[in-house]
């Protein structure tokens, strides 16, 4: 009975945190989800204008792949000029969490493809009242 009433004290507690700044939480998360699946439809259905929309233009990526790897958000997005994977409807894709502070964002996502999973870490800026990509790095695996 003990952990029940510490269980619902602690709901209570998280609840009354939520409701004191749940607003412009709820709508600057709500803003990031939107970016972040844009950044799956491009990546997912080589669209240009949704990569466009999720990354600012002066990202950067950044992976270990055996080396480190560096590209621009411009040089990195040509990837969408080739047709799209024959496996590209066996994909998932899924945000595993959000931590958003003021105008900062890290997100970190996890795309699992028939032959590759990847572990990405999204940061984003709130820039002129828009959240966009401006760095991302991952972690990628065969499958």
């Amino acid at each position: 009975m003990g952990r029940g009433i510490a269980a619902f004290v602690l709901a209570l507690a998280l609840a009354a945190v939520h409701a004191v700044d749940g607003t412009a939480q709820s709508s600057d998360d709500q803003a990031v989800r939107e970016v972040i699946h844009l950044y799956f439809r491009g990546v997912d259905e080589h669209d240009q204008e949704a990569l466009a929309r999720a990354f600012h233009s002066e990202a950067q990526l950044e992976a270990s792949l055996g080396r480190y790897w560096e590209r621009s958000f411009s040089e990195w997005r040509s990837f969408a000029d080739r047709p799209v994977s024959p496996t590209a409807d066996q994909r998932t894709n899924t945000i595993l969490s959000i931590d958003i502070e003021g105008s900062a964002a890290v997100v970190k996502t996890e795309l699992v493809w028939p032959e590759v999973r990847y572990v990405d870490y999204l940061s984003l800026l709130k820039i002129d009242g828009e959240w966009k990509i401006v760095n991302k790095i991952w972690h990628q695996e065969p499958r």
